[in-house]
């Protein structure tokens, strides 16, 4: 079978798609052959080692696709031959035909097509955790969103207005605000051109954001812990920008507010059960409510290479995907 392979940590444009051998499905796994994958600023940081975690040499980098299940372990009871199932782990995913623990297994309900049961699982499933389970965002609290048009960002846009929550994107271009307004999204700041902290205090009358989802990092962070709320929360879950940010710690103090992590793939594996049961109640809203990833645009996983570079130039909207 074939996959994109990595063979040294570095240039991006050294990933082949190439003959690997398969891989023997154990007692506690699941093999499905691959439908799409989903792209995620992860794989490229991983390719080029520069994540935290680094795979064994070579190794076929994504964490998300999805599939159909054609064999499954001896011992694997909530999965089924010929059933459409997602599947994260940290690697392993831009591949023809793919072995992963039941664990990391979710099913595909009817009404979501595999495009989206892939991309929920980089999208849906960090903000859900990040606004229900970390930040506990509630009904009428004023939630902004930094990288407001990416896939985790308008995730995370969709969600806190299902939430009931006031929502706020902000954006680094004209265009991508623009795409916020068309998505019924009013309220928008663009950094590019605007002062973050003074375009918040702005909208919120001097109080400041009650949460503040921040993918930046930076200059965006720096400017969050100015312009949030008493007992407001900053979630952290990256830093596309590229500088991880110092928190000054007097404001916290003074502000009462909090500066909370958000890392997926550090909960995920300590705790799987409750991570399946989180992303099989985003499954269910999913098909319940009509919140969707929007796609950017489609892949062949041959030009995998090609993909990463254009989510690296951080100038498309929704997620890349790749198909074999």
């Amino acid at each position: 079978m074939k996959a994109l392979l990595c063979e040294r940590f570095g240039p991006i444009s050294e990933l082949a798609w190439t003959d690997v051998p398969g891989q023997i499905c154990g007692p506690m796994q699941v093999r499905y052959r691959t439908a799409v994958g989903t792209l995620g600023f992860m794989d490229t940081l991983m390719v080029r080692g520069m994540y935290q975690l680094k795979p064994p040499l070579p190794f076929v980098p994504g964490a998300v696709s999805a599939g159909v299940v054609t064999e499954v372990g001896s011992e694997v009871t909530r999965v089924r031959v010929g059933q459409r199932i997602s599947a994260l782990d940290y690697f392993g995913a831009f591949v023809e035909e793919r072995v992963v623990g039941e664990e990391a297994v979710v099913a595909t309900p009817d009404n979501v097509d595999d495009e989206q049961a892939a991309a929920f699982r980089l999208t849906f499933s960090p903000s859900y955790l990040a606004l229900v389970k970390r930040a506990h965002l509630a009904a009428g609290e004023t939630l902004v969103v930094t990288g407001a048009t990416g896939g985790i960002g308008f995730s995370a846009m969709q969600l806190g207005r299902h939430l009931g929550a006031r929502v706020i994107g902000a954006v680094g271009s004209p265009e991508k605000a623009a795409f916020l307004h068309d998505n019924g999204f009013t309220e928008t700041i663009d950094y590019s051109r605007e002062s973050f902290k003074d375009r918040v205090n702005e909208l919120t009358g001097g109080d400041g954001a009650d949460v503040i989802f921040e993918v930046i990092g930076g200059d965006i962070f720096d400017q969050s812990l100015r312009c949030i709320n008493m007992f407001g929360r900053i979630l952290v879950l990256g830093f596309a920008s590229g500088r991880i940010a110092d928190a000054p710690t007097n404001l916290p103090l003074l502000k009462n507010c909090a500066v909370i992590g958000s890392f997926l793939g550090g909960w995920m594996k300590r705790d799987p059960a409750a991570f399946i049961e989180m992303n099989e109640a985003i499954v269910k809203l999913l098909g319940d409510s009509g919140l969707r990833a929007p796609i950017a645009r489609t892949f062949p996983m041959a030009d995998g290479a090609a993909a990463m570079e254009t989510l690296l130039r951080r100038d498309t909207i929704g997620k890349i995907m790749l198909a074999p």
